[in-house]
């Protein structure tokens, strides 16, 4: 079905039908049925790297726009499985879109270079037949928002962004977070001060926040009782950004919602959806 270069392997999931009824009743039977699910084995930088693809099963007559989904956690932790993928993916391309979603290499670099495993997983997409060839946004959920906000220097053609408990700040959040501070530095063993420094300043958004392509829409949800990535950081960048951002800037933060705004899905997936709706299709 597919012939990129950088594309190894391809295999569709198929769940048993019990995880299929999960499915259904944790999202909607439009999810379980209607959505095709794939594994991918690609090639970045030289690394072999995991990733899924999600699209509609009309995807073989129609075509879609495309999303870059960016998953959060760090190594092993916050990794996709075939359930999630199917239930997490398969919502959003449920919506009428293709998805793509990089497990990120091995040697995990928690925003370094790694930053090149999802750019090699969006050119796979890009070529793919049921792409619109034109409509493109992206999504990132605590790292993967960290990740969201590095495209977003680097990629003139996105249409829309959306981050959700996303880390841009990784200073204050190491205050509160020790085991995130001990993970961090534990990529740079032997570096001296100003090496980390400069590789914290890398990856938070706080800092480079001017490099962000202006003319992106840019959605940031956050919930105030988040423990794992502080909500302020999407209060500093909303205030940074309201200044210099010329497209539409909005930051919705969910009253008393943790991380993972496990009690306020329903509200969260009408903002996402909305907003995707608005800039990916709205005006095709």
């Amino acid at each position: 079905m597919y012939t990129m270069s950088a594309l190894k392997e391809i295999e569709q999931v198929n769940l048993s039908e019990s995880e299929k009824t999960l499915i259904e009743k944790g999202w909607s039977a439009d999810v379980a049925n209607n959505v095709i699910i794939s594994r991918v084995l690609y090639n970045s930088e030289g690394y072999l790297v995991d990733g899924y693809i999600a699209e509609p099963k009309s995807s073989e007559t129609k075509r879609y726009p495309l999303i870059l989904w960016n998953r959060g956690g760090d190594e092993k932790n916050g990794r996709l499985d075939d359930f999630l993928a199917s239930g997490i993916l398969g919502e959003i391309a449920s919506w009428g879109y293709i998805v793509v979603a990089s497990q990120y290499r091995q040697k995990d670099e928690f925003g370094g270079r790694d930053i090149g495993d999802i750019l090699n997983i969006l050119k796979i997409g890009m070529k793919m037949p049921a792409f619109d060839g034109e409509n493109i946004g992206v999504e990132g959920w605590s790292r993967g928002g960290m990740m969201t906000y590095q495209l977003l220097t680097k990629l003139s053609f996105l249409k829309c962004a959306i981050v959700v408990a996303g880390l841009a700040d990784l200073r204050s959040n190491f205050e509160k977070n020790s085991k995130l501070k001990d993970k961090f530095y534990g990529l740079f063993k032997g570096a001296d001060e100003k090496k980390i420094l400069e590789e914290i300043g890398k990856r938070s958004a706080v800092d480079f926040f001017e490099s962000i392509r202006p003319e992106v829409p840019l959605l940031m949800i956050h919930g105030t009782a988040d423990d794992k990535v502080s909500y302020q950081d999407s209060v500093q960048m909303y205030k940074k950004l309201s200044e210099y951002i010329r497209a539409e800037l909005r930051l919705e933060t969910i009253e008393n919602g943790d991380h993972y705004l496990r009690k306020e899905r329903n509200t969260v997936r009408k903002l996402r959806r909305d907003w995707f709706y608005k800039y990916l299709k709205l005006n095709k």
